[in-house]
C-alpha cells in the first residue's frame, strides 16, 4: 500500500488537476489491479436468546489475513461466476440472493465485492454462528464495517415485508 501512496503522491505532483490526464497517464493508472470477489452473509435468530447471528469462517495461515474471521467467500477466479466461489472453498449453501456490491482498499488492491445473502446446508469446519452485536475483534474490516450491516439491513427489510403480507386483508 505504501507504494501505491507514493505512486498517487507523485501523480498528484505530475498532473493538472483542472486538465485532462492524458494518454500515458490513464495507460500507467489502468493497470492498477482491481479484484472481483464475492461474499455470502448467512444469517440466522439464535432460538435460545432471539438475537441476530451470523456465520463466519476463520482464514486460515496461508491465506489473506490469516486468522481473521469473515463472512465465506473469496476472489473470483477468471471466467468463475460468485456462487462457484463457494463450491471451490467447501461451503455448501443455497437460495442466493444478491444484496449489492461493496468496494474497498485492500492490502492487495482494490476489491469489488459482490453480496449475497444466502442459506448454508451446514456450517464448515472452521466456520461458528456470531451474534452480530458481538463479532470477534479479528473479523475482517469490510465485513464487520459494510457487508454484514449490508445483509442486516436487508434481512430485516424482508421480515418486515413478510409481516406486512401476513397481516394484509385478502381481497
Amino acid at each position: 500500500m505504501t507504494l501505491v501512496k507514493a505512486l498517487a503522491g507523485w501523480l498528484r505532483g505530475i498532473a493538472d488537476p483542472g486538465g485532462p490526464l492524458g494518454g500515458s497517464l490513464i495507460n500507467a493508472i489502468s493497470r492498477l489491479p482491481i479484484h472481483l470477489a464475492a461474499d455470502a452473509v448467512c444469517l440466522r435468530r439464535n432460538t435460545d436468546s432471539g438475537a441476530l447471528e451470523v456465520l463466519l469462517t476463520q482464514r486460515g495461515g496461508s491465506e489473506s489475513d490469516a486468522g481473521e474471521w469473515c463472512c465465506p467467500g473469496g476472489v473470483l477466479s477468471p471466467g468463475e461466476q460468485p456462487e462457484r466461489v463457494l463450491d471451490r472453498l467447501g461451503v455448501t449453501m443455497s437460495d442466493f440472493t444478491f444484496l449489492g456490491d461493496h468496494f474497498s482498499a485492500a492490502a492487495r488492491g482494490w476489491m469489488l465485492s459482490r453480496v449475497h445473502q444466502a442459506k448454508l446446508a451446514e456450517v464448515p469446519a472452521t466456520g461458528a454462528w456470531w451474534p452480530v452485536e458481538e463479532l470477534p475483534n479479528n473479523t475482517v474490516p469490510k465485513h464487520r464495517e459494510q457487508v454484514i450491516p449490508m445483509a442486516v439491513k436487508a434481512f430485516h427489510a424482508q421480515r418486515a415485508k413478510r409481516s406486512r403480507q401476513a397481516s394484509a386483508p385478502a381481497l
